[in-house]
């Protein structure tokens, strides 16, 4: 039986009325990927969204489906008998900004995705939004609570099997190190006793730092004694030995990082000592918002007895104590590194989606050698690949990362770019949702089914142990005629869209995604996700406020450049900006170029070029062929983005055009017979075409923008967005601890202070932007190692360039870095 959420805005139609009227009311079901999923008995939530009344939102209704889903119309909708409906406070509604505040149901999807309709729920999402319906008491009691204690609380329900999960690598860990640390047993280990903490130590689980650090003794034997050594029964202060073990040569290990001490600490001293590893300060800093009293200029020592001092006064073994219990025969310590890592792995980023995300995939993949692992597929409902050496999927962040361990694993002499790229694809794109087609050898189907959970590692089966739980839809035997199936383990067939139709129809199946436009080619429907201000706001770091002044700018001016310092995202939020404008994420009415010294008028309006024959034949160019794209849809708006407009000459470029873009001057009555023209052929600007450029103000090279195009647009200045809410909630949903986002902040700023003071050779103009700190990986692993390479490669020699005859004072700026 399936759970929903189903959201209707009050905006639209009146929801209140509609039930107070209605046992039984319909439900409109607009993504369409669901409509093969959505059954009778089906339990479904109401979700009213805030309207025109902030936090009036949330929970108002539990209904059942009572029929199946039908088209009318418009669209396809869902029959609902409402069983319990509640629409205001007195009457006990599940109000949105509450629900929001509590870890229960604080990572619903409809808080990361808010536009859409229809959402599903797994089962323990129903149950606990349930339980709250059931019990609405609870949820004042849960906003009552400290921050800590409401984490502990959801923790508490969890705990049982979080540990079943983990104990036996905890205890093994524990065993190992309450060895490792005799006295006795450093005196006399062997590298092989070194090497062994590959298998304990978490940092080391990517096989290239694994193998960096421990691979070949990068020391003599004596060495890794005396460091060891010294570091757990050393005479001077915790704090000497971590610092001295990490930089001092005399005690100094190749490859044992911040990352690898952090946990030797928390493992050697696990009764006096929490572990300080990247998980540890996401959890605490930024969800349970505690705040270790950091100072500039903290060595690593220094940062993580502060932090320990933060949990002592913090009380957080004592609360943990209080409120989930001893749950282990392990150091307190490791328990607590155990929550912190469940909350890093429930809330330690905030992903925002789009409804374009969540179309589902079509993958053909391989039922191991010789068609070997489909009895295991079949019987247990699932999808498994191999390559077991290189163990849990999880812990690669990329696609290189895999080929290295698939190398090092195998000892391979080439890149396995396509077992790489087949691990990659079944860990981190495959979803729940999606489709997959299971083959025997080049000819032959035999499985299609439906994956129904995410990624899982369990290490307890033999073999194949990457695996997915699939609801199977059809087995049998289908034989392909006219072509053969690659022979790739795991294919994305989604883009083949006519071959997907294809197998769909050889299975006996069809889906909603795809519709037959002719009796032989199909296609894909796409239709364009919404795009509005909230969706903005979670990725580009500017207020409301601004944003709208912006919008109303382009709405009157037609054409606007977006000027500022290298980094501060001016591409990006064109796009954006351009989506928000037109309302939904739509690529194919906006197009993108950029300008350069040889960009000429007959590139970008119209001239003549060579042909293939070897004669000179009219072309038309970009912005010519975009203009016409435009005027024969003049209901929709289109956006031409051109990045870089000050690198061109402009003059040049535009020509006689340079009128015609003006917004007064848009449309048929202002046509004009251009340079180069057929006949007496004319041409216009219509005035559904809006004009975003974008201008680097640091660029030295470059020539002022031409007067005569300058007035002819509107400029925005962005600066670094270093200070805003934004910024800092983007680097903790990088998984970036809260101490290190106030350093990197603070740092940058005075550096930005000193490029604003040099008014004669740099200004406001030449700032350092954000864009240089936003990673795009998903997480980042070790905060500093990655601060420090932007630093060393991209800052450093921004800077250099900057004051390339002051080399003291640049030296100077980099050591506050």
């Amino acid at each position: 039986m399936g759970k929903w959420i189903f959201q209707g805005n009050p905006k639209h139609f009146d929801l209140d009325t509609y039930f107070l009227e209605n046992e039984v009311i319909n439900w409109s079901i607009r993504q369409k990927q669901y409509l093969d999923e959505i059954q009778q008995k089906d339990q479904v939530f109401i979700w009213r969204s805030d309207g025109r009344i902030k936090n009036s939102g949330g929970v108002i209704a539990l209904c059942e489906i009572v029929s199946e889903p039908y088209e009318n119309e418009e669209d396809f909708k869902v029959d609902l008998k409402v069983l319990e409906c509640r629409l205001t406070a007195e009457e006990q509604m599940l109000f949105r900004h509450e629900l929001k505040e509590i870890p229960d149901t604080m990572n619903l999807q409809i808080f990361k995705i808010s536009q859409m309709t229809n959402y599903r729920l797994t089962d323990d999402e129903f149950n606990r939004l349930k339980n709250l319906w059931n019990s609405p008491s609870e949820i004042e009691d849960r906003l009552n609570l400290s921050t800590t204690e409401k984490f502990l609380h959801f923790f508490k329900d969890e705990a049982q099997n979080w540990f079943l999960t983990n104990i036996e690598y905890l205890q093994e860990s524990y065993q190992f190190f309450n060895q490792f640390k005799k006295q006795e047993n450093i005196q006399a280990m062997e590298w092989k006793d070194i090497q062994e903490l590959g298998n304990h130590i978490n940092a080391f689980r990517m096989p290239l730092a694994k193998k960096r650090a421990l691979g070949n003794m990068n020391a003599p034997i004596d060495h890794y004694r005396k460091s060891f050594e010294y570091l757990i029964y050393g005479n001077d202060s915790i704090k000497d030995r971590i610092d001295r073990f990490l930089s001092d040569g005399e005690y100094k290990l190749f490859g044992f990082g911040t990352s690898v001490i952090s946990e030797l600490i928390g493992n050697l001293f696990s009764e006096e000592y929490c572990f300080y590893n990247q998980r540890d300060k996401v959890a605490a800093e930024n969800i349970l918002e505690l705040t270790p009293n950091y100072s500039r200029g903290d060595s690593f020592a220094t940062k993580l007895l502060k932090f320990q001092i933060c949990m002592q006064e913090n009380k957080i073994v004592d609360t943990y104590l209080e409120i989930v219990g001893k749950r282990t025969n392990l150091p307190i310590f490791y328990e607590i590194d155990q929550f912190f890592s469940f909350l890093f792995e429930k809330y330690g980023k905030i992903e925002y989606q789009t409804e374009e995300d969540d179309l589902p995939q079509f993958w053909l993949l391989a039922a191991g050698e010789g068609n070997s692992m489909w009895k295991d597929f079949h019987q247990n409902e699932l999808i498994a690949i191999g390559w077991e050496e290189i163990s849990d999927l999880k812990q690669y962040k990329s696609k290189r990362e895999i080929a290295e361990a698939l190398k090092e694993a195998f000892q391979f002499d080439h890149n396995p770019n396509n077992d790489a790229l087949a691990n990659y694809q079944f860990a981190h794109e495959m979803k729940i949702g999606d489709y997959v087609f299971i083959k025997k050898g080049i000819k032959q189907i035999i499985a299609y089914g439906k994956i129904v959970s995410d990624y899982k590692y369990d290490p307890t089966r033999e073999r194949y142990q990457s695996l997915r739980k699939v609801e199977w839809l059809a087995t049998g035997k289908w034989e392909i005629e006219n072509n053969q199936l690659i022979t790739k383990t795991l294919t994305d067939i989604s883009p083949y869209e006519d071959f997907v139709k294809e197998l769909l129809d050889m299975v006996g199946r069809e889906n909603s995604v795809y519709l037959e436009n002719d009796s032989t080619m199909p296609i894909v429907i796409e239709k364009a996700a919404l795009y509005n201000s909230e969706q903005i706001l979670t990725e580009v770091f500017m207020d409301e406020e601004t944003i709208e002044e912006i919008l109303e700018t382009l709405d009157y001016k037609k054409n606007l450049i977006l000027q500022g310092p290298p980094g501060v995202g001016k591409t990006f939020i064109a796009k954006r900006l351009a989506y928000l404008h037109l309302g939904t994420r739509d690529d194919t009415k906006i197009e993108m170029i950029q300008f350069h010294q040889s960009y000429s008028y007959e590139d970008f309006i119209r001239g003549y070029k060579p042909s293939a024959q070897g004669h000179f034949s009219l072309k038309d160019g970009i912005f010519y062929s975009f203009c016409k794209k435009a005027i024969n849809d003049p209901e929709s708006n289109y956006y031409m983005i051109i990045d870089e407009i000050n690198r061109g000459n402009l003059s040049k470029i535009f020509g006689e055009l340079m009128m015609l873009i003006e917004a007064d001057k848009r449309g048929k009555k202002y046509s004009v017979k251009l340079a180069y023209s057929e006949g007496e052929d004319t041409f216009y600007i219509p005035k559904n075409l809006y004009l975003i450029g974008t201008m680097n103000t640091a660029d030295r090279s470059l020539a002022m923008v031409d007067y005569a195009l300058r007035r002819r647009f509107s400029f925005i200045t962005l600066e670094p967005a270093f200070h805003t809410e934004q910024f800092e909630e983007y680097l903790i949903n990088k998984g970036i601890s809260q101490g290190f986002i106030d350093k990197l902040t603070t740092t940058i700023s005075e550096i930005n202070q000193e490029i604003i003071k040099d008014t004669v050779n740099l200004g406001k103009g030449y700032e350092i932007g954000h864009s240089y700190f936003c990673p795009t990986f998903e997480q980042v692993e070790d905060e500093q190692k990655w601060y420090e390479r932007i630093i060393r490669l991209e800052i450093a020699p921004l800077l250099r360039e900057y004051w390339f005859d002051q080399e003291d004072k640049v030296n100077g700026l980099l050591s506050r870095l």
